[in-house]
């Protein structure tokens, strides 16, 4: 018998990498360490002659010792010649019949079955839990109609949560699509008819109304008496539109500033896939700035006492001295950023998504090469640097020629 080599110590103290690594515990168990942190019990073993890797579950929601009784059962499976993968989706079919397939039921499965970063996850699941299974979840997935759909967001819509409303409904989508590739239910998808029409009404993240609002913001910045650090960081999140967290704790070793690019690592992003920033003449400006103050620390914006970056705190304060009347929150820009874009109808919205990072609802085209709107989006980024001068300024300077 091979000597078992992990502790539940070894495991906690395991630190994430740039890439994700394995931790043996012999037998064929091992644990999978993923770069954001979360960790994954896997069994490696032999099905009817071909290599199989089942996976058992979280650490830290399984202990060690768990895990190694899962794999001592799959080891058994595997003895008596059955495949412990088709036991498992047999076993969860007949889990999910048995609690007559409610939205609950189908909700849990799908959510279990998502690679996502431990933040996003939970970000789901309070949502979810908080606006939508008090309505849905005692439901047969199989009866629930657009009305019934409706009549949920509607409710999130009414308290002035569109965008909340929006990124559920997104997820609906695919909790239903599940459920229909379970043969759960039948027929269309219910949550794609339904409409959200309040767009007028508040927004989940506020941002600068106007134009005019914009140019005077930007006013107010510079006259701000805060950090020189903190007032080039709000300027680099306009410019950039990228995420508040994208910015707060990035390094420096992300950037190059001669090629005009910022690659964020897949760890950071909220998809999960890494992305490139181009950046225009006035940002790099910026960071030619910002890196004068801070290019001796490994992060962009650390916080006073430099071992850590600023908190989304810092900016948000920030942004409430800046213009005391005025709500606006570090990831509004992003929306002014995109109402803008679109709204000049000088881009294809492919590539403003693109900049933006946003998935393609579109799973097909999602696969298509982004960086083949490279060229379009360093003409997007520099662009919008452009305007924000113009909104700053007030009006554009045209020299005169004599007669």
């Amino acid at each position: 018998m091979a000597a078992e080599l992990l502790d539940d110590k070894k495991i906690s103290n395991a630190k994430p990498a740039e890439k994700q690594y394995t931790l043996r515990d012999g037998k064929g168990l091992f644990v999978l360490v993923h770069p954001n942190g979360s960790k994954y019990f896997q069994f490696r073993s032999t099905v009817a002659g071909k290599p199989k890797l089942i996976q058992l579950g979280v650490y830290g929601v399984m202990s060690l010792s768990q895990a190694r009784e899962k794999a001592r059962e799959k080891k058994s499976q595997i003895s008596d010649g059955k495949d412990p993968v088709v036991e498992k989706k047999i076993a969860k079919a007949n889990s999910i019949l048995t609690a007559n397939a409610t939205f609950e039921a189908v909700y849990t499965a799908w959510l279990a079955e998502k690679h996502i970063s431990p933040s996003y996850h939970k970000k789901i699941s309070s949502t979810i839990k908080g606006n939508v299974l008090p309505r849905l979840g005692s439901i047969p997935v199989s009866q629930i109609t657009p009305p019934v759909i409706k009549s949920t967001l509607k409710v999130m819509e009414a308290r002035g949560s569109i965008t909340l409303a929006k990124k559920v409904k997104a997820w609906l989508k695919e909790i239903f699509d599940y459920a229909t590739e379970d043969g759960l239910r039948v027929g269309d998808n219910p949550a794609n008819v339904v409409k959200i029409k309040t767009p007028h009404e508040k927004e989940h993240y506020p941002s600068l109304k106007s134009r005019a609002d914009a140019g005077e913001f930007m006013r107010r910045l510079v006259e701000y008496g805060g950090r020189v650090e903190t007032i080039l960081a709000i300027q680099v999140l306009m410019l950039t539109g990228v995420r508040p967290g994208e910015l707060r704790l990035a390094e420096w070793k992300e950037f190059d500033l001669n090629a005009g690019t910022w690659d964020i690592p897949s760890k950071r992003m909220k998809m999960r896939k890494s992305h490139t920033v181009m950046l225009s003449k006035q940002a790099i400006a910026l960071l030619q700035q910002l890196k004068t103050l801070t290019g001796y620390q490994g992060y962009v914006l650390p916080d006073l006492i430099g071992s850590k970056p600023i908190s989304n705190a810092t900016l948000i304060m920030a942004l409430r001295r800046v213009w005391v009347d005025y709500r606006i929150v570090p990831h509004g820009f992003r929306h002014f950023f995109s109402t803008q874009a679109n709204e000049s109808r000088l881009f294809h919205k492919d590539v403003i998504e693109s900049a933006l990072a946003h998935g393609d609802e579109n799973k097909i085209r999602g696969t298509y090469n982004l960086a083949e709107y490279r060229s379009e989006r360093t003409k997007l980024a520099q662009w919008w640097a452009d305007e924000l001068d113009f909104m700053r300024d007030g009006a554009a300077i045209v020299p005169i020629k004599a007669a």
